[in-house]
C-alpha cells in the first residue's frame, strides 16, 4: 500500500475559522475596552518626571560630580606627605 500524505493549502494552524459570531464579539470587547484606556496616568508620569525629561536632573548631577572632584582635588592637595625613616 502506499502512503498517501495529505498536504494542506494553509500552515498547520491557520487553516481555523472563526465564526461570525465570534469574530463579531471580539470586536465589540475590543472597542469597549480601547473607550476604557486613560491617558491620565501618562500625563501624571510625565507630571511627576517633568525634571527627568528636561535635563534638570542630569544637571544637578554634573554640578554634584564637579563639587565631589573640586573637593577630591582640595584633599589631596592639602595632605602632608609624610615619609617613614628608620635612623639607626
Amino acid at each position: 500500500m502506499e502512503d498517501k500524505q495529505i498536504i494542506s493549502k494553509n500552515p498547520f494552524g491557520l487553516n481555523i475559522t472563526l465564526p461570525k459570531k465570534t469574530l463579531q464579539e471580539v470586536q465589540k470587547v475590543a472597542q469597549q475596552e480601547i473607550g476604557n484606556i486613560s491617558v491620565n496616568p501618562f500625563l501624571e508620569y510625565f507630571k511627576e518626571n517633568d525634571k527627568v525629561f528636561s535635563g534638570q536632573v542630569a544637571k544637578e548631577i554634573r554640578k554634584y560630580q564637579s563639587q565631589i572632584y573640586t573637593l577630591g582635588q582640595v584633599m589631596r592637595e592639602g595632605k602632608s606627605s609624610s615619609s617613614f625613616n628608620i635612623n639607626m
